[in-house]
């Protein structure tokens, strides 16, 4: 092993760990149902977020993803998760491991509307979480227990989980 002292800048900064960057929001209704989106690229449903732009941050990316999925604007963002994810390995050379932030949207008002982006989401419902569960996939499914809990108690969650797209 070479001691990290003695490479040269490039070498060190191409041995750092690359990593994918998610955000997503939680928004429950008055009833505490889940908000949850299904794009018309996946099968299953999914949390509004996506991926982190350059030069953006985490919240900035959450509440830019909910105004473009939803036209929903997030008041004020309260972590509830980071999730570390293990690189998926048959990735080959696009094999990174992938961190995902989770927010606190709050609770979307009973007038609220909803204007589905119609190039990227096909539908939306609010379910129990439940029911919201059972619909994501099983990663997606543990980000919403630790999310949940984490609204329930005002402590954000750590999650580390196996790689998976989602």
């Amino acid at each position: 092993m070479t001691d990290t002292w003695a490479l040269s800048e490039e070498e060190w900064l191409a041995g750092l760990v690359r990593a994918y960057v998610g955000c997503s929001v939680l928004l429950t209704d008055e009833a505490g149902r889940v908000l949850l989106l299904k794009a018309g690229y996946r099968d299953q449903w999914q949390f509004p977020g996506g991926g982190m732009d350059r030069g953006e941050g985490p919240a900035e990316c959450a509440a830019r993803e909910l105004r473009e999925e939803t036209g929903l604007a997030a008041g004020e963002l309260r972590l509830l998760v980071v999730e570390w994810r293990e690189e998926i390995p048959d990735q080959g050379e696009h094999a990174h491991p992938a961190v995902q932030f989770m927010f606190d949207g709050g609770t979307v008002g009973a007038g609220a509307v909803v204007r589905l982006q119609a190039e990227e989401i096909a539908d939306y419902g609010y379910f129990s979480p439940a029911r919201a569960a059972a619909l994501l996939n099983p990663g997606a499914a543990r980000l919403l227990t630790g999310a949940l809990e984490a609204r329930r108690t005002g402590t954000a969650a750590l999650l580390h989980s196996a790689g998976y797209v989602g």
